[in-house]
């Protein structure tokens, strides 16, 4: 009940604000226009370009002024300001996503992800953690929410983010460019720097041009090892980019880019578990770990415009190469009941290779007439060839035969899709239209298990309900997966087919000149796949059918319908948008651990959200923005996940109806301002921004216990600076407030227990922080 009085509460306020009154000041109506025309971002989230105000859709557009007005350069950065985005980094770089609640699995085990990711228009999202695209020489990042189907395909499940670099400027100087410096001192850790360029030359003046950047980022960490280092969380990357755009004529346009990237990482951002998040230290692990992450990207787009038709091809190939070796406490501390004689130091290695070739082809239209459509064709060729394991040097003695390899996984998935899609608009009159279409998806999934070796982790109890830990005079065995799988006659090769046609449809309605109502509804759906051998185990309790019914997971499907409320006021001045949608996610494929991480179905959920966005500009000078979502988010069923805990009876569920699904937040908002005016003092202004973030409580796990559950987190953000058409310093402050809290913290559910408020609660073995605050100055040239 007090989830839907705070969605009422906010509508409320919402609404009062959206019904006030209209009016600008006399003799005032040009400042107010002109004003205004300075917000108006153009997107192409509908392969067409469109102000967002005439989008009937949740989106968010940040323009390459307010990505540099605020400092936004990550993933992370990016979710403190577009309502209903969340992030969880837990080591640098690497990102889980939610958007309106739906979130990936995480586990790296899922083939798809639960949102689609485009740089330059060619898909980038794979199975496991989002890396960040560097916002370095962009020109703009679009987020779109909820489920988009028809122009985007089986991946935006939950949504889009499309980044777009910047091309050269044909009409403008022979060269341009920028280049910025940057250095912060980060609280109790090390020193962070970066240097960017982008320039672009003219070729042939409205025709020929080049645009080359180039990137160099450290950061030393914040992260403590008294064992080792200090600051073993750091992190490089160098990279770069170069786009050729030529016209040579002004209905054809060819763009060619390549954007390549070089990242080396240290350990994850975990601290001891039971400590407080501030002291920034973890000293379970002997030796830190460390994470390499390279990509190659290569796209080439055509477009011919025959007037009412434009015709588009894209096609992308996309590289990624990582390789890690990093300490493991889930599976330290929790392998540590089960061999009490060793030490149960574990490390989760990896190294994988994706490669994708992508095609796109799209024919849009811009008919005179009431009718206009947007189609195409989509063919992608995914191979994913990858190697885990879990290493534990100290127990292999207590292994048969001895291995400091507790699981030895080598795997190959090849992903092949075909889509065709068609959406059409028709205009009923002026001011209401229709929308509606459908994608046909063919997405194959060969899945096939080249090796794949785990100790047998069933846990064993004596009569009184006590743990019979395995020893040097009583070891554990291996299961060898292939050959239990041979054995059942379902053999190594595993083929899951998504076959089915997913539609979208909508309506908008036009109020005034300035206010549009829509409604949408939409469905999406992703593929199965094969899970992971140790956490199937860890789930069975010996039962064979348990084991595999949790070593392989199907396609989950999200049906969602949302509407709202966009309109201006005071000729423009002001823009406020308010959202609400109602999200059905069915056989949710989710994280669990039993102790290994594991993708499964779960239960169905329901998230019935609201979301807030306002900008008003006060001036030429001075605009704010305030930004809020609220969101009721729950399983609507019970399931057991693995064996119940000694002293606990039947019934047991590890997720219980009503749990929430993890790193959902009931509220969230953010606010902030940008200004600027000039000193007097030639051309120079005075500048400055900042912004506010509020993450309210949320859970880890989605078993929800009390031990995971994460305290809210306030981040406040300022810069201050002077400028001119020629240069900028910055100085800045990051996490001002030095607000350090837990950002996720994993429970050992195989030490379940009753906890004094009569509970089910899970001891924690894993927690990661957020970056503590920084100082910092940034020097921009522009020549």
């Amino acid at each position: 009940m007090a989830h839907h009085k705070k969605l009422c509460l906010l509508s409320g306020a919402a609404l009062l604000a959206l019904s006030a009154p209209a009016y600008a000041q006399e003799g005032a109506e040009g400042d107010a226009e002109e004003n205004a025309s300075k917000d108006v971002i153009v997107v192409t989230a509908r392969f067409r370009e469109e102000s967002i105000q005439d989008i009937g859709a949740s989106v968010t557009g940040l323009s390459e002024e307010a990505l540099q007005e605020q400092g936004l350069r990550d993933l992370d950065d990016i979710a403190r300001i577009v309502p209903g985005l969340q992030t969880i980094k837990s080591r640098q770089n690497s990102n889980d996503i939610a958007i309106r609640g739906v979130i990936s699995a995480g586990s790296g085990y899922e083939t798809s992800a639960v949102f689609s990711v485009y740089v330059d228009e060619v898909s980038v999202a794979g199975a496991g953690n989002l890396r960040d695209f560097s916002s370095v020489d962009l020109n703009r990042i679009e987020v779109i929410r909820g489920p988009q189907p028809t122009l985007y395909g089986e991946g935006a499940v939950g949504g889009v983010i499309r980044y777009f670099t910047k091309d050269p400027d044909l009409d403008g100087p022979r060269v341009t460019g920028t280049a910025r410096g940057q250095i912060e001192s980060i609280n109790e850790g090390g020193l962070a720097y970066s240097g960017e360029n982008g320039t672009s030359i003219i070729l042939a003046p409205g025709k020929l041009g080049v645009r080359l950047s180039g990137f160099y980022r450290k950061d030393e960490g914040f992260i403590d090892n008294p064992n080792e280092a200090d600051d073993v969380n750091g992190f490089d990357s160098v990279g770069g980019r170069a786009v050729i755009l030529a016209q040579p004529t002004d209905a054809l346009e060819i763009r060619l880019s390549a954007f390549l990237s070089r990242d080396d990482m240290g350990e994850s951002t975990q601290v001891d578990p039971g400590s407080d998040p501030e002291d920034l230290t973890f000293s379970a692990s002997p030796m830190s770990g460390d994470f390499s992450d390279d990509f190659d990207l290569y796209s080439g787009r055509i477009s011919y415009d025959f007037g009412a038709l434009n015709l588009t091809s894209i096609t992308g190939y996309y590289e990624r190469r990582t390789a890690s070796s990093l300490f493991s406490a889930g599976n330290s501390f929790g392998l540590a009941p089960f061999f009490p004689t060793v030490d149960t130091t574990t490390f989760s290695t990896s190294a994988g290779e994706f490669q994708q070739w992508s095609e796109e082809v799209r024919l849009v239209s811009d008919f005179d007439g009431p009718l206009n459509f947007t189609s195409g064709f989509y063919f992608r060729d995914r191979q994913d060839v990858g190697g885990q394991f879990l290493t534990c040097e100290g127990c292999a003695p207590v292994t048969t035969p001895q291995s400091p390899n507790l699981a030895t996984r080598l795997s190959e998935t090849q992903t092949r899709q075909y889509s065709g899609f068609l959406e059409l608009t028709y205009e009923v009159s002026d001011v209401f239209r229709v929308i509606g279409g459908a994608r046909y998806v063919n997405d194959t999934v060969t899945a096939t298990l080249l090796q794949d070796d785990v100790v047998n982790l069933v846990p064993r109890f004596d009569g009184m309900g006590n743990l019979i830990p395995w020893t040097e005079s009583d070891p554990i065995p291996f299961v060898d997966i292939l050959a239990t799988l041979n054995g059942a006659g379902l053999g190594t090769e595993f083929e899951f087919v998504l076959d089915r046609f997913l539609p979208r449809g909508g309506v908008e309605y036009d109020v005034t000149d300035d206010a549009m109502l829509y409604l949408n509804a939409a469905l999406g759906a992703r593929n199965g796949g094969v899970g992971n051998a140790i956490g199937a185990l860890g789930a069975s309790g010996g039962d064979e059918n348990v084991f595999f019914e949790n070593l392989f997971f199907e396609e989950d499907s999200v049906f969602s319908v949302d509407g709202g409320v966009k309109s201006a006021w005071l000729d423009g001045a002001l823009t406020a948008n308010l959202g609400v949608f109602y999200t059905k996610y069915k056989d949710t494929q989710i994280q669990v651990n039993t102790p290994a991480n594991n993708t499964i179905n779960g239960p169905n959920q329901r998230l019935l959200g609201l979301e807030l966005e306002t900008a008003y500009r006060f001036n030429d000078m001075f605009a704010t923005f305030l930004n809020a979502s609220v969101l009721d988010a729950e399983f609507q069923d019970g399931q057991v996940i693995s064996p119940p805990p000694p002293g606990v009876t039947p019934p047991y569920f590890d997720l219980a109806e009503g749990n929430s699904p993890s790193n959902v937040p009931e509220f969230t908002l953010a606010t902030g301002y940008t200004f600027k005016r000039p000193t007097g003092w030639g051309d120079l202004s005075l500048t400055s921004s900042g912004s506010f973030q509020y993450v309210g409580k949320r859970y880890s796990s989605v078993q929800n216990f009390p031990s995971t559950q994460l305290d809210p987190l306030e981040i406040l953000n300022l810069r201050i600076g002077v400028e001119n058409d020629v240069w900028a310093l910055n100085l800045f402050a990051s996490n001002l407030l030095d607000d350090i809290e837990a950002v996720n913290i994993g429970g050992n559910p195989l030490q379940q227990f009753i906890d004094a408020n009569g509970d089910l609660n899970a001891p924690v073995v894993g927690v990661s922080v957020n970056r503590p605050r920084t100082f910092g100055v940034n020097l921009t040239l522009r020549y």
